[in-house]
């Protein structure tokens, strides 16, 4: 049997920036496990549905093709809806502009003829050349979202509140006076975060312990700051979820501070949070508020 040989894959980087790479091929189909969400892909195949699917692979930050007429229904350049849909900015180089099928004429004479709102957005209109839209699809900044930050009060009364939160990375200085209870582990980072804030206290997961007592490493930097802290055991409340650290938490771990305070291992999670509230505003009196 005859071999056939492959067709040259070839891309060529004809920018390379900290934002960064636009580059160009012959075919948009060429679009593969070369390129990533930080390129602005220039390719000489027709802008159609069919042709887009190689680039939407790889998430990348601009198509740029060949409007290639656009002919019967706009066929030529209907993959431009395709790339709207995940808000990725796309062009069409102008059918007479430049040649079908050789990407680096179509960089260095193309002019857009067609663009979706994303293209829009960035300030490229028709007639502008293929080099500066590629140019500016490359500068385009994407918006990522905020994570959900779920934060909710686990228990409130004349002596303060406990708050609960899926993380200590949701601690703001309007916290000041509560007991933290977090879903997050009690390893340095989660201790960095609510180590600068004034709280009562802060209970988090012991993450199973974790390499060399790795998952309460923090409890000694809260102790640091005059801050009572308390692991509970990740087998008695789910990590991640600071209603259940509250709410079903077991303490598997407490530092010198929560100690000096009648809280102790084996002690319920929102037995200790009524206690820090407690010595937090002096008083004394049973753990049940």
């Amino acid at each position: 049997m005859t071999e056939v040989p492959e067709v040259p894959s070839t891309q060529e980087i004809v920018e390379q920036t900290p934002d960064g790479r636009i580059i160009v091929m012959d075919s948009i189909t060429f679009a593969d496990a070369r390129n990533n969400s930080g390129d602005v892909l220039i390719g000489a195949s027709f802008c159609g549905m069919l042709s887009i699917r190689w680039p939407l692979r790889v998430n990348p930050k601009g198509v740029i093709c060949h409007a290639a007429g656009p002919g019967k229904d706009a066929a030529g350049v209907n993959g431009l809806y395709a790339l709207e849909a995940l808000e990725i900015p796309g062009a069409a180089a102008a059918t007479m502009s430049c040649r079908i099928a050789d990407g680096r004429d179509m960089y260095d004479n193309g002019v857009v003829g067609y663009l979706n709102d994303s293209a829009a957005k960035l300030g490229i209109e028709k007639g502008m050349t293929i080099r500066e839209a590629a140019r500016r699809m490359l500068e385009r900044r994407r918006d990522i979202g905020d994570v959900h930050r779920p934060v909710e009060v686990a228990w409130q009364g004349d002596i303060g509140r406990v708050m609960a939160m899926g993380s200590v990375t949701f601690i703001t200085t309007a916290n000041a006076g509560d007991v933290v209870c977090a879903g997050s582990h009690f390893g340095r980072t989660s201790a960095a975060y609510s180590s600068r804030f004034d709280l009562a206290g802060v209970m988090c997961s012991d993450a199973g312990g974790c390499k060399e007592g790795s998952g309460i490493s923090g409890l000694a930097v809260l102790d640091a700051k005059d801050i009572p802290g308390a692991a509970v055991s990740t087998d008695s409340a789910m990590i991640g979820d600071g209603m259940s650290t509250y709410r079903d938490g077991i303490l598997s771990a407490v530092n010198s501070k929560a100690s000096s305070i009648g809280i102790e291992v084996g002690m319920m999670a929102k037995d200790a949070a009524i206690l820090m509230l407690r010595y937090r505003n002096g008083r004394t009196g049973d753990v049940t508020g």
